[in-house]
């Protein structure tokens, strides 16, 4: 039996559990090697981060058993319940990149898996970049990745059908863009056991937004960001699995 359910940029329960178990582990994976060499050797053991879009922070409990103190943030508390799980010692707040308020006292701010392309105009990624600063320190790191636009376009995403199965649960999913609007969607399908021989289907939507990288340069800039470096996440760092991704590094300029 099949049971069908449609939600709309939303983080339910089957989301939330297939993105701990597998997307989750993947991202790690292709995380830590952009932590260690732009983010890393440039602060000190015990400082204070902030990760945002944290969803089941498998990459601030890495930190975390690190010795680096860490705050996630999310605006799904089913995402924050899986990372709770799996990292009960970290700090979580239940909140919107977009609208947070904390004062300076991070020395390093960090959100990585491609959240920011979820944040659909470019004044609301100014605002998130506007809190970011407000929470850094003097001379505090951001560090963010990002699929530019042309990304969005080329075969490597565009079009493309991914899935797994498993015995209680599987998922595809498929992106589409659409350069005229600039504008995609990735349209995911769970499937959840329910019961013997009763599958739940629940089909969800994600839109996402193709930023420039002169837009996104200029933002940072607006904001107060200085020593902006953009990096090619396979070309120029050599980690696999991030075709057509960059990264974003810049600081909060120390006072004068």
């Amino acid at each position: 039996m099949l049971l069908s359910e449609t939600s709309y940029c939303e983080f339910n329960e089957p989301y939330a559990r297939i993105y701990s178990e597998s997307w989750g582990p993947g991202y790690n994976k292709i995380t830590l090697p952009i932590l260690e060499k732009l983010l890393l050797p440039y602060i000190t053991e015990k400082v204070n981060i902030l990760e945002l879009c944290c969803g089941t922070v498998q990459i601030s409990k890495w930190l975390l058993d690190k010795g680096y103190q860490v705050t996630g943030i999310d605006r799904s508390e089913t995402m924050l319940e899986y990372a709770r799980r799996n990292a009960p010692n970290c700090k979580f707040i239940l909140g919107d990149a977009r609208f947070f308020e904390l004062p300076p006292s991070f020395h390093a701010v960090f959100s990585t898996g491609l959240g920011f392309n979820h944040i659909l105009n470019l004044e609301e990624l100014i605002s998130t970049f506007h809190n970011v600063y407000a929470a850094l320190q003097s001379n505090g790191i951001f560090l963010f990745d990002l699929r530019l636009e042309d990304g969005y376009n080329r075969s490597t995403w565009n079009g493309v059908v991914t899935g797994d199965v498993k015995d209680e649960y599987a998922w595809a999913k498929k992106g589409i863009y659409h350069p005229d609007i600039r504008e995609g969607r990735i349209y995911i399908t769970t499937f959840q056991l329910e019961e013997r021989d009763c599958w739940k289907r629940l089909d969800t939507v994600w839109p996402v937004r193709g930023y420039s990288k002169t837009e996104i340069q200029s933002a940072l800039e607006k904001v107060g960001f200085t020593e902006i470096s953009v990096y090619d996440i396979e070309l120029d760092l050599a980690v696999t699995g991030m075709a057509d991704t960059v990264c974003f590094v810049c600081r909060k300029p120390s006072s004068t």
